[in-house]
Formats: C-alpha cells, structure tokens, sequence
C-alpha cells in the first residue's frame, strides 16, 4: 500500500486551515444580543447554497461514505438503493413538512422536535419527543467517529483506539467553538470537497486503473461469486424493505433536518434545498459513486478482509501524491460535516428542551451559551466512548435510525397530518414502539426480522387505538398549523 508523500499533508493541513478559518470567522461575527438564536438556529438566515449543502453534508457524510463503500464492495450497485431510500424520504419531506415546521418556527422562534410536539400536543409530550431524538443522534455521532477513526487508521497508520480519540476529540473542538452557524457555513465547503473527492476524482481514476468499465464487467460476469456486484436487484427485496422501515422515517425526525428548516431563509429556500439534497445530490451522485468505489475496490484488492475499509484502501492505492492527501480531507469533511451536526442535535434538545425549559426558565443569551458549549463537551466525549466500544459504523447508524423511527415517526405525522392525534395517542405511541424496537433489538430479533417492523407494528395501532379513546387536553393545539 502507498504511503502519503509531504504533497499529501500539506494538502489536509491547507483543507483543515480554512476549516478553522470559517469557523473563527463566524464566531467573530456572531452578534452579542443574538449569541443563542446564532449558536442553535444560525441566526434563521441562510441561503440555498448553505442550506442544500448543509443538508446533503450532514446525510451522506463520514458514516455512509465509508458504509457506503463496504456495501458496493459486498453487494455492488445495487447497495446504492439505500441512499436512494433516504433521497425520497427527504425529497417528500421537501413537499409534506418543510412548509409546515418553517412556517411555524418563524412565528414562534422554535428550535427543536421537543418544542414542535410541545406546543402542538404538551410538555410532558414534547420531553419525551425531546429524550427519544436526543438519543438516537447522539447514537449517530458514534459512528460517524468510528468512519473517522477507520480513515486514519488506514491513511496515516494509526492505532485504531489512538484514530477515534484523535478524531473525536477534533470533532468535538471544533464543535464546541462554531455552533450550528459555523457548522452550516463550512459544510458548504466540506460538501464541494466531498463530492469533487468521490465523483469527479476518486471514481473516474479508479476506472482508469482498472482498464475501464467493460473490463471491470467482463471480469465480474466471469465469476458466479461476483456476478451479482452488477446487478441492481441483486440485494433482495427483504434487505430492500430493512432499508425502508429503517432509513425511509429518519428525514421526517431527524433533529439535523429539523435545525436546518428552522436555519434557512425561507419555506421556499428550504423546500428546494432539501429536494436538491434528495435529487441529484443523494441519488444519483452519490449513491452511484460511493458503491463505484467500494466495485473497484473489489476488482483491486478482492481480500480486503474488512469491506468497510474499501474506500480509505483505495485512496492509498490509486491516487496520485497530493489528490490523495485532497480527497482523504473530504471523508474527514464528510466525518465532520455529520458529526459536527449530530451532536449539535442532542446539545439543542438538552439546553433549549431540558435546562431552559425545567432548569432555569429565566436564563440570559450568555448563559444558555455557555451551557451548550459544556453540554457539548461532555456529550462529545461520552460520543467517543460510544464509538469505541461499538467499532461498526453502518450497525451503529442503523441502530440509530431504528431507534429514533420507531418511536418517533407515527407521531410525527400525526402531528403534521391527523387533527384527531391526541397527546395521550403521541405519547404511548412513542413509548411503546421506541421500547418495543429497542427491547427486540437487545434480545437478538429472535424472530428474525428487524426491529423497526415491530416499532412500527406497535407504533401505529398505538397512536390510533389511543388517540380514539382519548379526548384532547386544554393545553394541545389542534390548528397549530393554520
């Protein structure tokens, strides 16, 4: 395997500079008298460029560009149909939700799931939406470290408990310092240097080296043992229907999505950013060139022992001195540009739903800033024990997603779509199918399906059942959206 050359270093040290310099270059700017609204909601400003960009950087980054990877060194193109899941889930999110949830932010300055199902159902209601959303992405910023830690233990030759605390630890600094502001201004960098990486770099010397895309056929078509790395059904409709119940709900909660319709300018702003984020962006250039590393990496080095190591091993392998010290700094971009945005998730849901909402009410701008810049650091460091001791990136993703639909997702859309929702129904429903899906899981799905269908099994007979035996409280909200 290559090593990289000084070229390489200096690359990732200029990448990493003007990271560094966005994010202090925002902080310097941030308004005294809007410190919080600008830390948590970037100060509900931002364009189409930085929305689109922050929105597809946080979905396609670190985790799914080195799963994504593995999945196209194991099953081949047809891996690419679980990102192109999560493009339609966002694509009608686009149409049903964005207008509704930025609409109502506006009017109210909410910030959060927690003050969504608050002020639409109750309090106790809105902690629980809180607690279950908070969890599962502060779930989904261990594995984006653990895809950091892969990349460097591969590029720079690290132990890989010395990878995810350096990578951790960078993540969490620089989280600390920026904000949700910062974050969604360098995404707009991370996500040019990702897709330039992959696309239109990585991809297209790849096929080069390989003598071309008929060769690369030719050879898979000679094996029955890799005939199927072509084939786009070749993943079976029951994975197929695995990626659905658990990647399609993951756009509708998703606390990344959430702060990124309440950041943008406006409701049209933020419709045409996230379908741009869905298509062409997540399907199909980046599904189509993410599993393209991972066939060549098949056709290169057909023992790679861990698939999930297919990417990195590729950039080692194939690209010149200084394209490769460029393209190594977009996976870390895109380790980043998830991390950094999931664990603000987490941070905004304690400080704004927890401490200001239970704690202390009465609390200043300052003060509430402070709070979330500790809260991030103790989430960040209690992230990186996580990624540690679950060293699986697409198992940890999943189990995040699963988690979080399972309980989240019927009540959501009853929020968004059925007035005769009661908070009783949102509740028990989110109890019952996020416990549910979890107790399953711990137990091995004994029965051999995933644990999402049986969320979403009890979930929804739960919120209906419930909400039709039940009458609506004096403190819900039923025309929250007229």
């Amino acid at each position: 395997m290559n090593s990289l050359q000084l070229l390489d270093y200096l690359a990732m040290f200029a990448y990493f500079l003007v990271l560094i310099w966005i994010g202090v270059a925002v902080v310097r700017s941030r308004e005294k008298r809007n410190q919080y609204d600008s830390f948590l909601a970037a100060d509900r400003n931002m364009n189409l460029l930085q929305t689109t960009s922050s929105a597809a950087a946080t979905d396609i980054g670190g985790g799914f560009s080195i799963a994504m990877g593995g999945l196209g060194f194991t099953l081949g193109l047809s891996g690419s149909w679980m990102i192109a899941v999560s493009g339609l889930s966002i694509v009608m999110v686009s149409f049903l939700m964005v207008p509704k949830v930025k609409r109502w932010s506006d009017k109210v300055k909410g910030l959060t799931t927690g003050d969504l199902f608050a002020a639409r159902f109750d309090r106790r209601t809105g902690t629980l939406a809180a607690v279950v959303i908070g969890l599962a992405w502060f779930t989904f910023v261990g594995g984006q470290i653990i895809a950091g830690g892969k990349l460097l233990q591969v590029t720079l030759n690290m132990n890989l408990t010395f990878a995810v605390l350096l990578s951790g630890t960078i993540i969490l600094a620089y989280t600390t310092m920026g904000g949700l502001k910062a974050v969604i201004y360098t995404d707009v960098f991370q996500m040019i240097v990702l897709m330039v990486g992959i696309v239109f770099i990585a991809v297209p010397i790849g096929l080069i080296e390989i003598g071309g895309w008929n060769v690369m056929v030719e050879k898979f078509n000679s094996s029955e043992s890799t005939k199927h790395l072509l084939d786009w059904g070749a993943v079976g409709w029951r994975q197929m229907l695995g990626w659905f119940f658990a990647v399609f709900p993951v756009w509708f909660i998703s606390i990344a999505a959430m702060q990124r319709i309440i950041a943008a300018r406006d409701v049209k702003t933020a419709q045409r950013g996230f379908f741009l984020t869905g298509i062409p962006i997540e399907w199909p250039l980046f599904a189509v060139g993410s599993t393209m590393i991972g066939l060549i990496a098949r056709f290169l080095i057909p023992d790679l022992s861990d698939p999930e190591l297919a990417t990195p091993m590729i950039i080692m392998e194939l690209l010149p001195t200084g394209i490769a010290g460029l393209v190594i700094a977009a996976y870390i971009a895109a380790v980043m540009s998830s991390a950094d945005s999931c664990l603000m998730g987490p941070v905004a849901i304690f400080t704004n739903d927890i401490y200001k909402r239970y704690l202390k009410p009465e609390s200043s701008e300052e003060h509430l800033v402070r709070i979330a810049r500790l809260t991030t650091i103790i989430l960040g460091i209690l992230a990186i024990a996580t990624a540690y001791l679950i060293p699986n990136v697409l198992d940890l993703i999943l189990y995040a997603y699963t988690f979080g639909s399972a309980g989240i997702f019927f009540p959501m859309l009853g929020l968004l779509f059925w007035s005769r929702t009661t908070a009783k129904g949102a509740f028990w429903s989110m109890l019952l199918g996020g416990s549910s899906a979890v107790i399953y899981s711990i137990l091995g799905e004994p029965l051999g399906f995933a644990a999402s269908y049986l969320g979403w099994l009890i979930g929804l007979p739960a919120l209906i059942v419930v909400s039709l035996l039940t009458e609506h409280s004096p403190e819900e909200n039923k025309d929250l959206f007229n």
